[in-house]
């Protein structure tokens, strides 16, 4: 094997960062581009490669060198977004003081206040998973995972403040493990019922939604409203 000389080794490196630059600038765009056009359409059938390239300011070939498909696409991006909300709960954890108290009604309603601004901010991406997982796709396993390390980080702080105020020992710890999460089951399914089949009675944009499960997960957790 012939070595390089280092001028042309320099010159070669100085060459491909700016192009590898251009291009995670380029991959950056197309996923802020189609994370805008999901959410807006909620559908990734109303979703073209051109749509996304020309709002990415990019070209039809910088996609297909990215991605083999729309489907792959929508993959990566949603990926974006749950790790994006996973980031986001640990920021909310060490920072919003809610959490490092042990007022299990304030963090009751924290819990719900968390879930209903996740499902309003990813309304439309969530649609359209939702819509991939009726065709057989396996889109929102991405959501449900995410969901499950969600709740491995908060779920414990609300059962250590239940087990105080109910006075309970440890070893009921598990019960109520199963209360809280049965009870974050009812109100996911709530936001999703909400999301395939707004408007209804609650609506996911309602100024009702949020206080109204918020009280339904105080009652189900045996705590008072107020």
């Amino acid at each position: 094997m012939t070595s390089t000389p280092a001028r042309k080794r320099e010159s070669s490196s100085a060459i491909a960062a700016p192009r590898q630059t251009r291009s995670q600038l380029g991959l950056t765009r197309m996923l802020q581009a189609g994370r805008e056009l999901i959410e807006a359409s909620g559908n990734l059938d109303d979703l073209s490669i051109n749509d996304i390239v020309e709002r990415a300011d990019t070209s039809i070939g910088a996609f297909y060198r990215r991605f083999d498909n729309k489907d792959a696409f929508f993959e990566v991006v949603q990926d974006q977004v749950m790790a994006e909300g996973l980031d986001y709960v640990h920021d909310m954890l060490e920072r919003d003081p809610v959490w490092r108290s042990s007022d299990a009604g304030a963090l009751a309603d924290a819990l719900v206040a968390f879930y209903v601004l996740v499902f309003r901010r990813n309304r439309g991406l969530y649609h359209a998973s939702l819509l991939r997982s009726s065709q057989l796709k396996p889109s929102w396993d991405a959501a449900k995972e995410a969901n499950r390390e969600a709740l491995a980080l908060l779920v414990p702080r609300l059962v250590e403040a239940l087990l105080a105020v109910r006075g309970a020992p440890p070893a009921e710890a598990a019960a109520l493990e199963f209360e809280v999460r049965a009870s974050v089951q009812m109100i996911n399914g709530l936001l999703v019922n909400s999301i395939l089949n707004d408007p209804g009675p609650l609506s996911l944009s309602s100024r009702r939604l949020r206080p109204w499960l918020q009280a339904a997960f105080r009652r189900c957790l045996g705590l008072s409203n107020g």
